[in-house]
């Protein structure tokens, strides 16, 4: 499932923002690794956009990037799910 609500700017969202407790602030890169190709239009639309970055492997993958990997830290959630954090 896609979502994406291009009406709404960083300044209105911001008023819903509340202090993470290990301190990130913000998602800095979504990095999607998937068997296929993606095929959606949702989804090629938010590669072409620079939301998300895309690759084919051999096993599905969601990474997370926050703040820009400053704390040069990753959280790996594998094999319980097919996630990865970088801190």
């Amino acid at each position: 499932m896609w979502v994406y609500l291009g009406f709404m700017r960083r300044a209105h969202r911001e008023q819903w923002f509340r202090e993470h407790p290990i301190g990130i602030r913000e998602i800095t890169g979504l990095t999607l690794t998937t068997p296929l190709p993606l095929r959606s239009q949702a989804g090629q639309t938010a590669v072409e956009s620079g939301i998300l970055a895309s690759r084919t492997g051999a096993a599905s993958l969601l990474e997370i990037e926050f703040d820009g990997r400053r704390r040069n830290k990753q959280m790996d959630f594998r094999p319980h799910l097919p996630l990865m954090f970088h801190l």
